[in-house]
């Protein structure tokens, strides 16, 4: 199990190798949005516009350049000692980042009252399991961290008696093809009183007691822009 800190910020350039922050030097950043601050960004937030976002970015992107670079050392090294074909690898992290996306700047507590936008909380997930499902498959099943206890019982064969209430269930299905009945991912207590359910169809947020709460279709509205909260035929 291996965790890094990046690419969390310090973004600041002199905090990443000068190699990987010297690859974005010309770089204009136009995969991610150049809006103006959000007016519920925190004020402890790095945030910035116009040359201060670039240095920003430039630090999130090298951070990231350098983590990918050690991460490819790892599975080297696996491969140099025999053990690629006997392993198991899982890559993801433990939330999203707005880096100007939606005018925010940080996850979810990057502001107040606090965001649940998919940016937010939608995390990488890339699985290397040898053997199995077709290499380079994209699936769009929606699972959560909650499931992977189960999910990496299920793939390493283990049987273990487990407690009965457990959040979780296992798609190790999914890696042979078989992908699981749909079901709704939940985030809640994450971010105090601010809760989540989300569908492939739709999201909403509840915000106990003081909201303001949403409700995004998010098929028709993947970026959440048109808060259908107040619209009575959704109610």
């Amino acid at each position: 199990s291996v965790h890094y800190t990046a690419p969390h910020d310090p973004w600041d350039e002199d905090q990443h190798p000068k190699k990987y922050v010297e690859m974005y030097r010309d770089c204009e950043f136009k995969a991610t949005p150049d809006l103006p601050v959000h007016p519920n960004q925190i004020p402890s937030a790095p945030t910035g516009t116009g040359e201060t976002r670039k240095s920003l970015l430039r630090g999130y992107y090298a951070a990231i350049t350098a983590m990918d670079a050690n991460v490819g050392r790892l599975l080297s090294k696996l491969a140099e000692k025999g053990l690629e074909e006997n392993t198991i690898v899982i890559f993801m992290s433990d939330n999203g980042m707005n880096m100007g996306h939606h005018g925010i700047w940080g996850k979810g507590n990057g502001t107040f009252p606090f965001n649940m936008y998919d940016t937010a909380v939608k995390v990488p997930l890339i699985v290397s399991w040898p053997g199995h499902y077709l290499e380079g498959s994209v699936s769009e099943y929606m699972c959560s961290q909650y499931d992977f206890f189960q999910t990496i019982l299920d793939m390493t064969g283990i049987n273990a008696d487990l407690p009965d209430g457990l959040p979780g269930e296992s798609f190790a299905g999914v890696f042979e093809g078989k992908e699981p009945k749909e079901k709704p991912v939940v985030i809640f207590d994450e971010y105090g009183p601010t809760r989540m359910i989300r569908t492939k169809e739709w999201k909403y947020v509840l915000r106990i007691p003081y909201g303001p709460d949403e409700l995004y279709h998010l098929t028709e509205d993947p970026d959440e822009e048109n808060n259908l909260i107040q619209c009575a035929e959704y109610e």
